[in-house]
């Protein structure tokens, strides 16, 4: 689909002008640059995540890293601490939490406080956002098991895979104000967001990825996760996609939609490889959402 759109002014899709040749939004290099002028993701989460490619990492090497940033550590000892992410027993160190919880835990708790952070003090689209990608987490981890994926791996690209979104909003507060509406289904968020901002937050996601140095990854669930769920995907990308889908029927969208499909008809038009997979229920995905939400606040 062609995304620089340049039309008659007076043309209109919903209440979004379509965008004349001379906007400046038109600029392919604009909207990139202007996203790679975020703060830097908490560079303590950037450098756990990089630890995936690294065989030979060990506790001390990951605890030197979360440690060397107080406040994030003191945030990642409460939340290994909460019911979410909780170990039965009290952890009272950083040393210990990496010990008992693992690397993959650790990565998953300091990314939870990274997206926080970045979400914290904004708009109501801002707090959708951050409500969305929270229940996304929640219930990647709970289908994990199912495509045969780490619970700690899939959580963290389930809070990830709108980072894109968050990073607009974030940016062009402005620009993204037109796009607080009400739409008939994802598609056509997708296409005023391509309106209004010449790019949308799929691609948006994947240039955050790679300026981040994120995992190669993340940045494709980014780019990818409101694409059909296909057999071929990457275990993870199935995940995230489906979370994603579940997460909006369940009432945790990131925008506003005039109608929804239910959970019972997101099951129904699964894809043949997923038609007979035994899924949580929608009220135990709903209430696991919920504590999540309780516990990160916001």
């Amino acid at each position: 689909m062609q995304d620089n759109l340049s039309v008659i002014p007076d043309v209109h899709i919903g209440n979004l002008p379509l965008l004349a040749e001379n906007d400046p939004r038109c600029d392919t290099v604009v909207i990139p640059v202007r996203l790679c002028n975020l703060p830097p993701f908490y560079p303590v989460a950037s450098r756990l995540l990089a630890l995936s490619s690294d065989p030979s990492v060990d506790t001390a090497r990951v605890t030197s890293i979360a440690g060397a940033d107080p406040a994030m550590a003191a945030e990642v000892l409460f939340l290994a601490n909460s019911s979410l992410f909780g170990f039965p027993s009290r952890i009272r160190t950083l040393a210990h939490a990496v010990a008992l919880l693992g690397m993959d835990r650790i990565k998953a708790l300091a990314v939870t406080v990274a997206v926080r952070a970045m979400s914290q003090g904004g708009s109501a689209p801002v707090q959708r956002c951050w409500q969305h990608s929270v229940a996304t987490a929640a219930i990647s981890s709970k289908l994990s098991a199912t495509f045969g994926c780490s619970e700690n791996a899939a959580y963290t690209a389930g809070l990830l895979h709108d980072i894109g979104r968050l990073g607009l909003l974030k940016q062009l507060p402005r620009e993204c104000a037109a796009l607080d509406s009400y739409y008939t289904d994802g598609d056509a968020s997708l296409q005023a967001e391509r309106v209004a901002l010449n790019i949308d937050h799929r691609t948006a996601g994947s240039y955050l990825a790679e300026h981040w140095t994120l995992p190669e990854s993340f940045g494709e669930i980014c780019e990818h996760h409101h694409d059909p769920i296909r057999k071929r995907d990457p275990e993870l990308l199935q995940t995230v996609k489906l979370a994603c889908r579940m997460a909006t029927v369940l009432g945790f969208s990131a925008v506003r939609f005039l109608t929804t499909d239910t959970f019972a008809d997101l099951l129904g038009s699964l894809p043949g490889h997923l038609s007979t997979v035994p899924f949580p229920s929608a009220e135990e995905l709903r209430d696991h959402v919920e504590e999540a939400l309780k516990i990160l606040g916001q």
